[in-house]
């Protein structure tokens, strides 16, 4: 493998890659170019299409049918790539793990509401609900206190 630098502040700017095939890697590479290494952004899919989300217009990261969706502050689904177990160690601290399934983005909480089973569901601001578990429920707790 080769590497090329060219500085040049006339042209505009562009990565191009050669490689022989598509991994993690070029998927991590293409995806902190597209994003400038902003963290508060994550690569999604609109169908096909790759597109840059906010963290901020994220309401709840979840598994529907197996594969990982964001879910936004207007209720549009965007496929994520990733899986929930390496989103988790990525996202901002304001994510919070609500169950094994699921991240809820804190700041876009409404409120927690008992069940009549003792459980707790976590209501969004754009009328999602999740269930938390306990475990979880426990750490949140613990972390607004």
């Amino acid at each position: 493998m080769r590497f090329k630098l060219l500085i040049n502040p006339d042209k505009d700017e562009i990565v191009k890659a050669q490689v022989h095939q598509e991994n993690s890697f070029t998927n991590d590479l293409k995806h902190f170019v597209l994003t400038n290494g902003d963290s508060n952004q994550i690569a999604a899919y609109d169908d096909k299409d790759l597109i840059i989300l906010s963290m901020d217009k994220i309401t709840l990261i979840t598994i529907i049918n197996n594969k990982t969706w964001a879910i936004c502050t207007d209720n549009k689904k965007f496929r994520l790539k990733k899986r929930i177990y390496q989103l988790i160690n990525e996202l901002p601290n304001h994510f919070w793990r609500i169950n094994k399934s699921s991240i809820a983005n804190r700041y876009q909480i409404k409120q927690f509401e008992e069940t009549k089973s003792a459980g707790v569901n976590v209501i969004m601001k754009n009328g999602l609900s999740d269930y938390v578990s306990r475990r979880c429920f426990s750490k949140i707790r613990k972390e607004l206190d």
